[in-house]
């Protein structure tokens, strides 16, 4: 193998878990934000409770 494609061949897989990695911090943003009662609201949830 010539170096260039070392260097294709690294980059690519960085890219894969770069974007595997963002995938998952996304999900786990998304999964917290819709358990998360946002501090304005929280009125209204104790009023839904009761």
């Amino acid at each position: 193998m010539s170096k260039n494609t070392s260097d294709n061949r690294n980059r690519t897989i960085f890219r894969i878990i770069i974007f595997i990695f963002l995938a998952i911090v996304i999900y786990f943003l998304y999964d917290l934000s819709r358990q998360t009662t946002a501090p304005w609201n929280k009125k209204k949830q104790l009023e839904r409770a009761l």
